[in-house]
């Protein structure tokens, strides 16, 4: 498994997971990270976009969401997700649906939405 450019870490927002989309007010496009396991895990999130990177550790206990920001700039954003034995990728244009990436028995699973 690849490890995540060393980049600083940046502000996250924690959901309640019995929060429904009209319940939670945040500004600009938001992606969406849950944990759908039975134990606690801690994803590192690497969001790439205009040529920058942010890097974001976060650690769920199960039933918990915390969204991050889409990265500000122009062009496609790229995020990957990494746990403690598997990964996932993927690229989406903002204005497109964020996606929604979910922890389950050990995987990390990617929804549009």
């Amino acid at each position: 498994m690849s490890r995540p450019d060393p980049t600083p870490n940046h502000d996250v927002g924690r959901v309640s997971a019995e929060a429904d989309d009209d319940a939670v007010a945040l500004p600009g496009e938001h992606m969406l990270f849950r944990n759908d396991g039975t134990a606690v895990v801690e994803l590192t999130v690497v969001r790439r976009r205009d040529g920058h990177a942010h890097r974001d550790t976060l650690g769920l206990t199960p039933g918990d969401a915390i969204s991050l920001p889409v990265p500000e700039g122009e062009g496609p954003v790229s995020v990957e997700v990494h746990a403690p034995e598997t990964m996932a990728t993927t690229a989406f244009t903002p204005d497109d649906r964020p996606p929604l990436f979910s922890y389950r028995q050990g995987s990390v699973l990617v929804a549009r939405d």
